[in-house]
This record gives structure tokens, sequence and C-alpha cells, in this order.
């Protein structure tokens, strides 16, 4: 009888025992809540400002930059990185279509001066050879400057960076390289119809429509 209840009181400590062990179990820490850096925080509160239904082209080159630089300076989480890469990469649709917008006007400054350069060779004993006036080279550089050129430079820099089978690659390709294909035209190297057609190949690759995004910054986590 004696035994039966020492034993009892023995089970009876363990019990217990145990239940003070679980009782004192140290709890898990809290999560650690990351901040993102000022420059992210501002960076996402300028791209939530920036109108779809009116987009600024101006604006949206800056928004690449900044984004690029924030990319540089490594100042940006993963999940900051992939979300934010995924709103500047439906945001560049427009920039490609005023790529191509600043393409169009570029060959009309180009047709103008092929016209111009091309009744001079009509006229000269050797066309091959002729020398093309200087002042029809610097009007058209100066019109291709005054209209287009630094904005196909800032919109080629963005599209680029885009997966390369993406249209938003392909139009920047025709951006990047439109001092050369400029050339090639104006050396009957390359014919307007050809060039409009390559052009269009690119145009076709883009979606009809820009993607709805969610452009709030809930994507970062700031003070």
């Amino acid at each position: 009888m004696n035994s039966k209840f020492y034993l009892l009181i023995l089970f009876t400590l363990l019990a217990v025992s145990g239940c003070g062990e679980r009782a004192a179990a140290p709890q898990e820490p809290a999560p650690v809540l990351r901040y993102s850096k000022p420059e992210v925080c501002d960076f996402a509160i300028s791209l939530a400002q920036f109108d779809v239904n009116q987009p600024d082209a101006k604006q949206l080159r800056f928004l690449n930059e900044r984004w690029r630089t924030l990319q540089q300076d490594e100042l940006l989480r993963p999940d900051e990185a992939k979300h934010g890469q995924h709103l500047m990469t439906a945001l560049n649709y427009h920039l490609a279509r005023d790529s191509i917008t600043k393409i169009d006007e570029v060959l009309e400054h180009t047709a103008h001066a092929y016209e111009q350069i091309e009744g001079l060779r009509r006229f000269s004993s050797n066309p091959q050879e002729m020398k093309v006036p200087d002042s029809i080279i610097r009007n058209l550089r100066n019109a291709v400057q005054d209209c287009c050129a630094h904005a196909l430079s800032s919109n080629a820099t963005a599209l680029l960076r885009a997966d390369d089978s993406s249209g938003l690659y392909a139009v920047g390709r025709r951006a990047y390289f439109i001092q050369r294909d400029v050339n090639r035209l104006l050396d009957n190297e390359l014919s307007f119809a050809d060039y409009r057609n390559q052009l269009q190949a690119a145009a076709a690759k883009l979606p009809a429509a820009p993607a709805a995004v969610d452009l709030n910054a809930n994507w970062v986590t700031c003070h």
C-alpha cells in the first residue's frame, strides 16, 4: 500500500514538473520589421503619383533613371526589386509607344533631307561620290536633336533592360540604332519601306494595351 502511495506521489510530481517546464518554455521572438530604405520609399511614392490614364513620357523616363540608381546602389530588398521591376516593365509600354511616335518624327525629317539629297544627285556627274552639302546634314541633325534624340536615347536605355524576346526590347533596339539607320537611309543602303516594315514588326510584338497595375506604395515598408 505504501509503495503504491509513493508511486502515485512520484507520478504526480513528474506531471506537475512537466507542466511547469512547458509553462516556462521561452516564447518565439516576434518577427523583426525591416523598413525600406528612404530612397526606396521616396521612389514608391513618386511612382504611386504617376497618372497611367495620361502617361507623361518625360516623367516616366525620370522614374526609370531613379529605378536604375536604386538597383545599382543595391538599396532594394529582394521582394522590392521583384515587385518594382514588374511595375516598371508594365509602365514602360508607354515608353515603347512614345519611341515609335518619335521614330516616325525622325523618319519625316530624314525623308525631307533625303529628297533634297536625291534632287542634287540627279544632276551630279558622279552621284555615288557626290558630297552632301553640310547645310542639309546640319538641318537634319538640328531637327532630330530638337524633337527626339535625347528622348529616344533615354527610352532605349530603359527598354533594352527588358527581356530580349519582348516587344519592349524590340522597340528599344529600333530606338537605340536610330542614328545608324538614318545614315543607311540617306546612303540608300536601306529603303524607307524596308525600315518601316522593321519598325512595324517591332511594334507588333507589343501588347494591344498596357497591363493594369496597382501603383499604390504598399510594396514598401516606410516609417
